[in-house]
């Protein structure tokens, strides 16, 4: 009976370890989105205006997150003694990272919806904004995460779908320069 218990404790002590191991990386992984993206520009992802506040929350966050983890309670636990064999943790570090990136897209969509381009953008010389009025001089969504700059997530989504699908007559014809040889 003793040795039952034992189990039923050991598999306690480990749910709380994965729990706590997802905990602290879906909250560094909004720290580190929100740092990545204030530093980057892509202020269609930023939960703050101002870059900066993002910037500071975000790395607060991972850190804080990390050193909670750490300095809760010991934390160098083999797996075959209530700790989390390479396998689990990495199906956890995934899962953490795409519920926080999940969280951050659904999140800032709406903060974010009334964020539009700043048309005075082409007037200055810089090649950033070069580049960003060439792409509206083509009426092409800015490609990739750099419809983040301008835009909300689910704006920059449904922008290039737009273009890709019925705009461009035919997203085939879009790339095969890349294609063919």
């Amino acid at each position: 009976m003793r040795r039952g218990a034992a189990g039923v404790a050991a598999k306690s002590s480990m749910i709380s370890f994965a729990a706590d191991y997802f905990i602290m990386v879906f909250v560094a992984s909004l720290g580190v989105i929100q740092a990545a993206a204030s530093i980057g520009g892509l202020r269609g992802l930023l939960v703050f205006k101002h870059p900066r506040i993002a910037r500071t929350l975000g790395i607060a966050l991972a850190i804080g997150a990390i050193v909670w983890f750490f300095a809760v309670a010991e934390r160098n636990i083999n797996d075959y003694e209530g700790g989390l064999d390479s396998n689990q943790q990495g199906i956890f570090f995934f899962l953490a990272v795409a519920a926080a990136g999940i969280l951050t897209c659904a999140l800032t969509s709406p903060l974010n919806k009334r964020l539009r381009r700043n048309r005075d953008a082409r007037q200055s010389g810089d090649a950033q904004n070069a580049d960003d009025a060439r792409h509206d001089a083509t009426h092409a969504p800015l490609p990739g995460l750099g419809a983040l700059r301008y835009s909300s997530w689910w704006q920059a989504m449904t922008q290039n779908y737009r273009y890709w699908y019925r705009d461009a007559k035919c997203w085939r014809t879009q790339i095969k320069r890349y294609f063919s040889g």
